[in-house]
């Protein structure tokens, strides 16, 4: 965990992963919801979900990504990666290196 010890990510970026998670999928003991965040070798912390959509709920508007993107593109020209699959949803967001 040491070598990425000289980096760091916009305070709020992992919370806005995470709620996003919750917000979209159901939570319970028969269907849990399983969040990994891991660094990857690119200087990107991953956060990665089960997708099990609740039903009922009306699609997101994508503010909170699109936030989240708008905010590392301004402020250090890069973007988060947003993929999607049948099964799983992951958001890869920069780690910045200190100067």
């Amino acid at each position: 965990m040491n070598e990425k010890k000289d980096y760091y990510m916009i305070p709020s970026g992992l919370q806005v992963l995470i709620e996003n998670a919750i917000k979209h999928n159901v939570v319970s003991r028969k269907r849990p919801l399983r969040i990994v965040i891991e660094t990857l070798p690119n200087d990107k912390v991953r956060v990665e979900n089960n997708l099990q959509i609740k039903t009922g709920m009306k699609e997101g508007n994508g503010l909170g990504l699109s936030n989240l993107n708008e905010l590392y593109r301004l402020m250090f020209g890069k973007e988060i990666v947003v993929c999607s699959t049948k099964d799983i949803f992951s958001v890869e967001i920069p780690l910045i290196k200190v100067i």
